[in-house]
């Protein structure tokens, strides 16, 4: 009725640095998972920008409807 059940300090010890480390590992791999996709809408962005100032200066007929832009 009175049973009392000891852990040693060294499992809780354990339990804890073991969990922490798996948590370390997820936020390593969330990070670079969203850094890679951060680079890749980064170079997409920078094509874009090329386009839009490449666009901008229009096609050099006096009608082009991009030159006013």
């Amino acid at each position: 009725m009175n049973d009392v059940i000891t852990l040693p300090i060294g499992w809780i010890l354990a339990c804890i640095g073991g969990l922490a480390s798996v948590i370390s590992v997820l936020a390593g791999i969330i990070y670079s998972s969203l850094n890679a996709r951060l680079a890749a809408q980064d170079k997409i962005i920078e094509h874009l920008q090329e386009d839009i100032a490449r666009m901008a200066k229009g096609c050099g007929a006096k009608e082009c409807h991009w030159l006013g832009r």
